[in-house]
């Protein structure tokens, strides 16, 4: 047996050099395969989109949990009355907590509040309030009026003293001459809230004093609070020597406090004893709580008119608190004598309602 003479080139063949058969896929298999990976597919985000709300619930559940307590809670309540009663002439918000409260995922607290003017004995409402507080302190909010009619329902403008505006006016002017012929029309069973204007700058308690001899009950008085001396300040003038301005309101006290809220209807009048003046306070505690009150929200909360509450703070501290004016509300006659004092100028009739007083 012969020897090779030469190298033979060897070629092993491998099992990679063989092309594989593919099976042949029919449409129905195909359809089959595309539709299992769908359905895979709408399973995984379907679980995703679970798990997503399942931690959202959960998310705002911790919120509304923290904020409704109630020091958080009462905080923005608390916001809500100062800012909107202390500018706000007579108005008051709905303290019962009846509204409903929301806190969005951002973190801002959002309210809506019945507002109302005390007439008589009566809570009339006018209107709601919608209030926003974010994260950052920035407050906001706005008054829709729901009165019962088109016009009445808002108070008159309050006047600047005339020796503040360097000057008297000759005569009154209409709105007071209406304001009475009004009052004088109104039969004795009803009741009404009406504002007026004093002559001359007074603390509280001699404002007090003056309408104690009244049957009535007092809601409000704006303070001076320097505004004349603020270039910034916006006023607008009725006649001559007529200047009405943006000013803060004195109401009756207001606190509200971890385990519960007290307030007053009305400003305290004259008490029968001593004991009876410690239950329902004093004007010198209702201008100490007013001025706390400014330093507060003027210093805690942002909202528009923030920079110039601030400086009316500053003048409070300094001059001491004086008012220009009154919202009282009561029997139409007493309103008829009160409209008639030498004391006051500038009367203006508000809502009227049918007979409701003690």
């Amino acid at each position: 047996m012969s020897k090779p003479t030469g190298t033979d080139d060897l070629y092993v063949l491998h099992q990679d050099d063989f092309e594989p058969q593919r099976p042949e896929w029919s449409h129905k298999q195909f359809r089959r395969m595309v539709w299992r990976t769908r359905w895979k597919f709408f399973l995984n985000a379907g679980g995703t989109l679970l798990v997503v709300v399942i931690l959202y619930h959960v998310y705002v559940s911790a919120l509304h949990i923290y904020f409704d307590q109630s020091k958080v809670r009462n905080e923005f309540m608390r916001s809500i009355v100062s800012v909107v009663e202390m500018n706000g002439d007579g108005l008051r918000v709905d303290k019962s907590n009846r509204g409903p409260f929301e806190v969005t995922p951002f973190l801002t607290q959002k309210a809506n509040l019945k507002v109302y003017r005390q007439v008589g004995s009566w809570e009339v409402i006018t209107g709601e309030v919608q209030a926003e507080l974010s994260i950052t302190g920035k407050f906001s909010y706005k008054i829709t009026k729901t009165g019962a009619y088109l016009n009445g329902n808002d108070t008159g403008p309050f006047y600047l003293p005339y020796d503040l505006v360097d000057g008297k006016p000759e005569q009154e002017g209409s709105e007071q001459n209406s304001s009475l012929k009004r009052l004088r029309q109104i039969d004795d069973g009803h009741v009404a809230e009406m504002s007026m204007s004093l002559k001359n700058l007074k603390s509280p308690e001699q404002l007090m004093q003056i309408l104690s001899k009244y049957d009535v009950g007092v809601t409000a008085m704006p303070i001076y609070s320097g505004e004349l001396q603020e270039k910034n300040l916006s006023y607008s003038r009725a006649g001559m020597f007529d200047y009405n301005t943006p000013h803060l309101s004195l109401k009756p006290l207001y606190e509200m406090e971890e385990d519960g809220s007290r307030w007053f209807i009305y400003f305290p009048t004259e008490p029968e004893d001593q004991r009876q003046a410690q239950s329902e306070g004093s004007m010198k505690e209702q201008v100490e709580f007013m001025m706390s009150d400014l330093e507060w929200m003027s210093g805690n909360l942002n909202y528009s008119g923030q920079e110039f509450d601030q400086r009316r703070l500053a003048y409070l501290k300094k001059n001491g608190v004086q008012v220009y004016g009154a919202v009282v509300t009561g029997p139409v006659r007493e309103l008829q004598k009160i409209a008639q004092n030498p004391e006051f100028h500038h009367v203006h009739l508000n809502r009227v309602e049918i007979w409701n007083w003690d």
